[in-house]
C-alpha cells in the first residue's frame, strides 16, 4: 500500500470520522459557500450596469446561505452513510446455517 501523506496513518478500518474531524470539515464547507456568496453579490453590485448578468448571479447565489447552514449543521455527512452502509451490509448474515447430527 502508498501512503499519500506521510503524516496520515492508512486507514484500514469502517470507522466514522471523529466528531472533531467532521466539524472542522463542515466549517471548511461552510467558510467556502459564505466566500463564494459575498463575491457572487459583490460581483453582481459591480455588474449592475448589466442588469440580467447582475440578476443571474443575484439568483444563483441568494441560496447560498441557507444551504451552506443546512450541510454545516448536518452531521451525518456523506462520507459517514456510505460507510454505515458498507458495514451494516457485510455484518449480516444469511441466516442459514448447515448442522450436522451425530
Amino acid at each position: 500500500m502508498r501512503r499519500r501523506h506521510h503524516d496520515e496513518p492508512v486507514l484500514i478500518t469502517d470507522a466514522a470520522p471523529s466528531f472533531d474531524e467532521e466539524q472542522r470539515h463542515r466549517k471548511r464547507v461552510y467558510a467556502v459557500l459564505m466566500a463564494v456568496h459575498l463575491v457572487g453579490f459583490t460581483a453582481a453590485g459591480l455588474l449592475a450596469h448589466i442588469w440580467w448578468l447582475a440578476l443571474g448571479i443575484v439568483i444563483v447565489t441568494g441560496a447560498l446561505p441557507w444551504v451552506a447552514v443546512v450541510i454545516a449543521n448536518d452531521r451525518t455527512s456523506g462520507r459517514g452513510q456510505r460507510r454505515l452502509r458498507r458495514v451494516r451490509k457485510s455484518a449480516i448474515e444469511d441466516g442459514h446455517h448447515d448442522q450436522i447430527d451425530l
